[in-house]
């Protein structure tokens, strides 16, 4: 990933939206970010903490083609968010019928 390929992206992550990457293009991307955190969701794919140059953020695996990026602005609320998901797949495993809106 190049330099203004990367300062793009930590750009879109910095103004706290979602970012949407296909498979390839994350894993173009990843070499840019540092592993905080990974955990298998045993739902869907893994889910991984991430710190980058300027904040922190949270990449989902919706589907083995797609990747979802969210930044969060400092560690305790990216790990939040991760904790906030674990415990949702967990309930799906119980069978609460609940869903997951990667997209929200």
């Amino acid at each position: 990933m190049t330099g203004s390929a990367a300062g793009s992206l930590y750009g879109q992550l910095a103004s706290g939206g979602i970012t949407v990457l296909c498979r390839e293009e994350w894993e173009s991307a990843s070499e840019a970010f540092d592993v905080v955190l990974s955990q298998d969701t045993m739902v869907s794919g893994m889910i991984t903490l991430l710190r980058y140059e300027g904040g922190y953020a949270v990449v989902e695996e919706p589907g083995p083609e797609e990747r979802v990026l969210r930044g969060f602005d400092d560690e305790s609320s990216a790990r939040r968010f991760v904790e906030e998901r674990m415990d949702t797949y967990e309930r799906m495993w119980d069978g609460c019928g609940c869903r997951i809106d990667y997209y929200e």
